[in-house]
């Protein structure tokens, strides 16, 4: 539970107050609308049988961390031909959102030197997502996403060179030059890469860049509590949290939860599923209506609702228009196959921008 007393807040320089696209925060423009840290992992979607999950001793319907041995023994048992790939994790499916709504964003990350590897940055660069992609001589990080007769999803991930990356491939001046530095709660597991998470959301406080947080995953916060408190209190502007992670992390139910993430922040967002999401801000709490569809996967909203909410504040929307279009482009990844967005949604959510 956050049980410390917050620390002092400065207002929430000009966000929100221009409703026209392509405001500046602080008043200057930046090079990057947001630059998300994160692990680069190559998505392989593949459709297999009840039996391929058995035996190679999965947990259907789960996410598994396997090791770099395990993951290569999946990919070899896969026909590549039928193998569709995506340019996946947390940051990154949240930096697509960005660019298919028209904005600017910097990818930094590692890879690895093999073909997994060079797939990841081709597809990275064909989406047009400036990245900063890093590569050593590791596996490249990988999820396997095992698709079965029923639908149901299987994912057997390994981080592989996502583990390396180190403060010393922070280019501190894409961070001066971005408005919203976003980092993906997973970054917290591996030590190397907490320490250059930390290393750049120290430089972003220093220069007067927003730093955003998706805390990722109810299990991150057991396993990294008094770090993610920390972080929250003395580096983070925007926090983006499920209603579970809001629970493990405050003890409390979606409203309440929110209210208290919202001391040590300028922005708190609990998602709330098909119910939509709770926002507070310095002008009280937004309840923003989620979008109605065909639910067929729910794998990736959430970062897209992270993207989208993050497009909208760097460009001078309101929290409330902001949550809106977020809200419309967690829909569209619910109602496809896919985790990620794969088409421009500029002109689509012209209508929410007018409302």
């Amino acid at each position: 539970m956050l049980n410390s007393k917050p620390t002092e807040l400065t207002p929430f320089a000009t966000v929100g107050e221009s409703p026209s696209p392509g405001a500046f925060l602080f008043g200057v423009e930046m090079k990057y609308d947001v630059m998300g840290i994160g692990y680069p992992l190559l998505d392989k979607v593949a459709k297999v049988s009840e039996d391929f999950i058995v035996k190679n001793g999965l947990t259907k319907s789960k996410m598994h961390l396997v090791s770099s041995e395990q993951s290569k023994k999946i990919l070899s048992m896969l026909d590549e031909r039928f193998v569709k790939n995506y340019p996946g994790g947390s940051a990154a499916n949240s930096l697509v959102a960005v660019c298919r709504l028209g904005g600017n964003p910097l990818f930094l990350g590692m890879t690895g030197n093999d073909l997994n590897g060079n797939t990841y940055r081709n597809l990275i660069k064909k989406i047009g997502i400036l990245s900063d992609l890093k590569s050593c001589d590791e596996i490249q990080g990988t999820s396997v996403i095992m698709v079965t007769p029923d639908t149901e999803r299987t994912m057997a991930t390994n981080l592989g060179a996502g583990m390396n990356l180190t403060k010393e491939h922070i280019n501190l001046d894409d961070i001066s030059n971005s408005k919203i530095l976003h980092i993906e709660g997973y970054q917290l597991d591996g030590e190397k890469q907490r320490e250059a998470v930390l290393h750049a959301m120290e430089h972003a406080k220093r220069n007067n860049v927003l730093v955003s947080i998706d805390l990722a995953d109810r299990a991150l916060i057991e396993r990294h509590r008094d770090k993610i408190n920390m972080i929250i209190k003395d580096y983070a502007d925007i926090i983006f949290a499920n209603e579970d992670e809001a629970e493990k992390l405050t003890g409390k139910k979606p409203i309440e939860a929110v209210m208290e993430i919202k001391k040590f922040c300028k922005i708190a967002i609990v998602k709330i599923g098909k119910k939509g999401s709770l926002i507070m801000d310095k002008d009280g709490l937004h309840r923003i209506n989620g979008f109605k569809v065909d639910a067929i996967n729910t794998t990736g909203a959430g970062d897209a609702y992270a993207g989208g909410f993050l497009y909208g504040i760097s460009h001078g929307f309101d929290v409330k228009t902001s949550g809106k279009i977020a809200s419309y482009v967690a829909a569209q990844v619910v109602a496809s196959h896919d985790s990620m967005i794969n088409r421009s949604l500029k002109e689509e959510i012209k209508n929410i921008i007018k409302e």
